[in-house]
């Protein structure tokens, strides 16, 4: 098969899962449901459709559309970025963007500190960039899914103080998340140009392309454009930035996210390109959810121990950082000690962190971070549902 062929079937595939995720029928099964919306379905397509199975996705096709794969990583991070208008975070209890950074670093630390020991300690492991893997494995691990959380709300109608900081905190895990992984690749990063050979210079050169992008596209899209032209423009941008980060083994979430903090703070032209990312939401993700399934070169006998000792460690860490939270950040209500267990859900930008490692680095070490995200999703997802629901109903904010 040919790499255009390749991309035309995700593309048929990625137009009916899409149909399919948004059909109410779905949302009358709320275990059918919660399957859909996790995306494990379209994992499973994507490992049918790759090397291991059918071969459709060959190892060449794959190659030859990395660059494409960039791409939608850059939408999840320009997504995720474009929402985190500071006037917006305002209008929230101050505590409440305190108690989701906390719960998060905690959940950071505690996973760093276990997989530290694993990986030096208690199992040597052949891994290469062990280092770098153990940052991006703690980084991916802290951020919590909003899907599953949004599902419930939804389904249930829920309306509470309670179900409004788990909102809360599932709509802005992530950016800790994105954010040292982001980093952890420039500290990381091999010296590739005579100008940049320290890590501070390869953060500093990634803080500016992205804030000098999003300024410069808060200009190009005040001009007049039809949706048509809009929908190009925010392509074009997608296409540029995460080329350069391609190009120079930087994170294209990382990026995105940058250029999307830095045009949410302009109201008019964030709404512009919000409604374009929106559009193409479900299909993105849909799209990444299957090359991810077709990448994934799992080795379950060999990984399965260091999954779970990375599985525990961050069940342990969203415990411990929502009891430590709970107790001792006043969101002028109180907050079960067992909070931890709503935000376990974990998904989109998970995966996408994972990806964006598998993608420029590869290798048993990058085979092992999708495999463990991936795991993480199936065992993640679920439960959590169930653990929300019994905390909003121990609250009565569920009847």
């Amino acid at each position: 098969m040919t790499p255009f062929l390749g991309l035309l079937l995700i593309l048929i595939i990625t137009f009916i899962g899409a149909r399919f995720f948004s059909h109410s029928a779905v949302l009358k099964s709320p275990l059918f449901s919660g399957l859909v919306v996790s995306g494990i379905p379209y994992i499973l397509v994507g490992v049918l459709l790759g090397p291991r199975f059918f071969n459709f996705l060959n190892t060449e096709i794959i190659d030859s559309l990395r660059p494409l794969i960039s791409l939608a990583l850059g939408w999840i991070g320009l997504l995720f970025g474009i929402q985190l208008r500071w006037r917006n975070l305002q209008r929230f209890p101050r505590n409440y963007l305190l108690f989701t950074s906390v719960q998060s670093l905690i959940t950071f630390v505690i996973i760093f500190i276990t997989m530290t020991a694993v990986f030096f300690i208690l199992i040597p492991s052949p891994f290469h960039n062990l280092w770098e893997a153990v940052f991006i494995l703690a980084a991916l691990g802290s951020v919590t899914a909003p899907l599953t959380i949004s599902r419930i709300l939804i389904d249930k109608r829920v309306k509470g103080r309670l179900s409004h900081l788990i909102q809360f905190i599932a709509s802005l895990d992530s950016f800790w998340g994105i954010t040292i992984a982001g980093l952890a690749m420039a500290v990381f990063h091999q010296p590739a140009l005579r100008w940049f050979t320290s890590f501070w210079e390869w953060i500093l050169l990634t803080i500016a392309i992205s804030i000098f992008l999003g300024v410069i596209f808060r200009y190009l899209i005040q001009l007049r454009f039809l949706s048509d032209e809009v929908f190009l423009l925010v392509f074009g941008l997608l296409i540029f930035a995460s080329g350069i980060g391609f190009y120079l083994r930087l994170s294209p979430i990382f990026i995105a996210m940058i250029i999307g903090i830095t045009l949410a703070q302009f109201p008019r032209e964030s709404e512009k390109v919000m409604r374009v990312l929106h559009q193409a939401e479900k299909p993105i993700y849909l799209f990444l959810l299957i090359f991810a399934g077709s990448l994934w070169n799992y080795r379950f006998w060999e990984e399965i121990i260091l999954i779970l000792f990375f599985i525990a460690s961050r069940f342990a860490g969203k415990q411990i950082g929502g009891l430590f939270s709970a107790r001792y950040i006043n969101c002028a209500f109180p907050i079960p000690s067992d909070i931890g267990k709503a935000t376990l859900s974990f998904g989109g930008v998970s995966l996408a962190i994972a990806f964006n490692f598998q993608l420029f680095y590869g290798g048993a070490t990058g085979d092992f971070l999708m495999s463990a995200t991936i795991l993480a999703i199936f065992i993640f997802d679920e439960y959590t549902a169930l653990g929300t629901l019994n905390i909003l109903r121990r609250q009565g904010e569920i009847r």
